[in-house]
Formats: structure tokens, C-alpha cells, sequence
């Protein structure tokens, strides 16, 4: 195997690794909650390659890389509104974990009422066009 070919190797393995899918778990049902698990994640990357005449071509890659648990997102459906939506810390709060908490408490709440509105108008418009036809 080439030093090209390596190299091409562990940067697609390390894309099959990393994507946007690995900060989020797949949401569970439990008691008519959703709970979906947030990740930290860090890895790193490092390759080399030489050699000469005499000894020839040489080259390694490696990757190395962990993830840990940081918060669950639980979204109760019993519970109208905001309420009951919440991001509950799962080990001790660090700076990750309180940005992550910060983030869920201002994000969560606008993006339940983006989509309550976009509801509404869409219910709006459809009472509209009914009337529309209906006038005709």
C-alpha cells in the first residue's frame, strides 16, 4: 500500500467516525418520554511517510479518540409547552456541560415557538385558501 493510499485510508475511516450524528444519540421512548443522549467528543490525527534509496519508502497514520456522555435531552409529551423539555447533566457540570445546559435552556424554548408559529400560519393560510374556494 502506498503512502497516498494510506493516507486516503484512515482520513475516510476517520470521516465514518466523525460526523454530525456523533454528538447526538438515538432517541429513546421510555414512559411516554423521548430522551436523547448529547456526546462530547475529541480525536486526534497524525501521519508520516520517508524514506530513501537504500531502505525504501516508510509511513504510518494513526488516530486515536474517546467520547463521553455530557447531558440527556428528555422531552416529556405529557407536558405541553416548553415545560416539558429540559437538559439534565449526567456527571459532574463542567464548562462543556454548562454550555451545553445554557444552550438547551435558550435555544429549546425559541425553537418550540418558531415551530408553534409556523404552525399557526400554516393553519392560518389553509383557512384561507378553504375560504378561497369556498367564495368562488
Amino acid at each position: 500500500m502506498s503512502s497516498e493510499e494510506l493516507f486516503e485510508k484512515t482520513l475516510k475511516e476517520l470521516d465514518r467516525l466523525i460526523h454530525e450524528g456523533s454528538t447526538l444519540g438515538d432517541p429513546v421512548e421510555i414512559n411516554g418520554c423521548t430522551i436523547i443522549p448529547v456526546f462530547a467528543y475529541g480525536f486526534g490525527f497524525g501521519a508520516g511517510f520517508g524514506g530513501n534509496d537504500k531502505t525504501g519508502q516508510g509511513g504510518g497514520a494513526g488516530a486515536g479518540g474517546g467520547m463521553s456522555p455530557i447531558a440527556l435531552v428528555v422531552i416529556d409529551k405529557n407536558t405541553e409547552g416548553i415545560e416539558g423539555v429540559r437538559v439534565v447533566p449526567v456527571k459532574k457540570p463542567g464548562p462543556v456541560t454548562e454550555a451545553i445546559t445554557a444552550i438547551g435552556e435558550e435555544i429549546i424554548p425559541k425553537v418550540v415557538e418558531m415551530m408553534n408559529k409556523k404552525e399557526e400560519e400554516e393553519g392560518k393560510e389553509e383557512v384561507k385558501k378553504e375560504e378561497t374556494k369556498k367564495g368562488k
